[in-house]
């Protein structure tokens, strides 16, 4: 099974991660993980001209590692590993969009760090929820 696992950097997600090592039984031998982490595009074009793209870049790199790091140490500290997609762009918009090429099941948090934005569900689920044409997982 081909599992795609959301990952913004918040303790939702992380806990989403922690569900799958933890049930690992429950996907069948093995799953084969893969992290998505999807960050906003920077709103202004006019800035991203001022700041040139190479710091544009920088930045979402910088922003990928911070977020990916506690899910790394997840993952060696439960001797897994897991491939890795960094995008740009609507988060539940791009974790839908990659699921729907190749993978099983998404996993994902219901609250990520979008604050008070939605106060049931992160908009990035619910989006996700709505676009996906594989099973979503949600855990709170």
């Amino acid at each position: 099974m081909k599992i795609l696992v959301a990952i913004d950097g918040s303790d939702c997600s992380q806990r989403a991660l922690s569900y799958v090592l933890e049930h690992t039984s429950l996907f069948g031998t093995a799953p084969e993980l893969t992290l998505i982490n999807v960050h906003r595009p920077i709103p202004s074009a006019r800035a991203k001209a001022w700041v040139g793209h190479d710091v544009v870049e920088q930045y979402y790199k910088e922003e990928a590692e911070l977020a990916l790091g506690p899910a790394r140490a997840l993952l060696a500290k439960n001797q897994r590993t897991a491939a890795e997609l960094l995008k740009i762009g609507e988060p539940g918009q791009e974790v839908a969009a990659a699921a729907n090429h190749g993978f099983d099941l998404i996993v994902m948090g219901t609250k990520g760090r979008t604050g008070l934005a939605n106060l049931l569900m992160g908009s990035a689920a619910t989006s996700a929820l709505a676009e996906s044409k594989v099973p979503v997982l949600l855990v709170k």
